[in-house]
């Protein structure tokens, strides 16, 4: 028997795959659908290397441009934690992203990319279900060793330039 607990489970991780199927599939009006549209909740998004975005303005026009510019972009999630508190839940994993850009000298396909990416995605629950009130994506500089941090910056290497 699944309880209301396990259902909610099931249900972000299932809106959670969605929001990266609908990048994948370049389908953005899927993807609007995914987000939190209550007139009353600020949205907000951060891209790997841009400044926060909020809104349902910047953060839409934001993946219009990244689908406009990416001929190919695939998601393979790993780490992929979900955690619930009431109306809100929070998923965690790792974006390991395999992605193209346009096509050059007569190529099917532009170069393809990887890049490791750990992300956040807040969600709330609406009468539609639940949808994205915030994402939140890093670049992943260096891998260290496995359960291992990486170390903090020295406090003696004198003042930084």
């Amino acid at each position: 028997m699944t309880t209301g607990r396990e259902a909610d489970l099931a249900a972000v991780e299932a809106v959670n795959t969605a929001f990266y199927a609908a990048m994948e599939e370049g389908d953005f009006d899927r993807l609007e659908d995914l987000w939190l549209d209550d007139g009353a909740t600020g949205i907000s998004c951060v891209h790997p290397g841009w400044p926060v975005l909020t809104g349902h303005g910047e953060v839409l026009r934001s993946y219009a441009l990244i689908m406009a510019h990416t001929d190919y972009i695939q998601f393979f999630l790993t780490d992929v934690r979900v955690s619930l508190a009431g109306d809100t839940a929070l998923v965690t994993c790792t974006e390991n992203i395999l992605s193209g850009g346009p096509a050059e000298d007569g190529a099917e396909l532009g170069p393809l990319v990887g890049q490791l990416v750990v992300a956040t995605n807040a969600y709330r629950r609406t009468p539609e279900g639940w949808r994205i009130w915030s994402h939140h994506a890093s670049p992943v500089i260096a891998e260290a060793d496995a359960g291992t941090p990486p170390a903090a910056p020295d406090d003696d290497t004198g003042p930084s330039i």
